[in-house]
């Protein structure tokens, strides 16, 4: 497995699993299955968009996580980017007592990775707390984590990093 982080380095926000599915923080995990295409990622915006609202975002916050959700699955259907080769995108949301995770992921071609330091990268690091990239048995994911105001966000002279892992 690969991985790429973009920011942070902190641990996610409700990661894991516990039993029945459920997150460590006794939350259902709610799962979205999209065509690859880019007309129903409004459908994965909307329901982010909801489940902010849950997690106690500004407006501002909204704002940047449903961006940041659009980006992490253009990512995934961008063929300068990853291209997936798959008929679905699975995102799953994780919603956690400190703000908001997603992991989009699809089949892809192997060594498929997204162009690191490129626009779209860039970009989706500047908007989320913890950016990380993996590739393994013929997929790929993107995974997100959006933290409330107040919630260890990293501030103007925070701590956030780029790099490699």
């Amino acid at each position: 497995m690969e991985r790429v982080s973009g920011v942070g380095g902190e641990a996610g926000v409700g990661k894991g699993a516990g039993r029945r599915g459920e997150g460590t923080d006794g939350r259902v995990p709610v799962t979205l299955s999209i065509p690859a295409e880019r007309d129903y990622v409004v459908l994965v915006r909307s329901a982010a968009g909801h489940l902010g609202v849950r997690a106690g975002f500004s407006m501002a916050e909204m704002g940047d996580w449903r961006l940041a959700v659009d980006e992490a699955c253009g990512l995934l259907l961008l063929p300068d980017e990853v291209d997936a080769t798959g008929e679905e995108l699975d995102c799953v949301f994780r919603l956690g007592p400190a703000g908001l995770a997603l992991t989009v992921s699809a089949e892809a071609r192997p060594g498929s990775k997204p162009q690191v330091g490129g626009f779209g990268w860039s970009l989706l690091a500047a908007l989320v707390d913890d950016l990380q990239w993996a590739e393994e048995q013929g997929r790929v994911r993107v995974d997100i984590v959006k933290r409330a105001a107040g919630e260890g966000v990293p501030g103007p002279g925070g701590t956030a990093r780029a790099g490699v892992r």
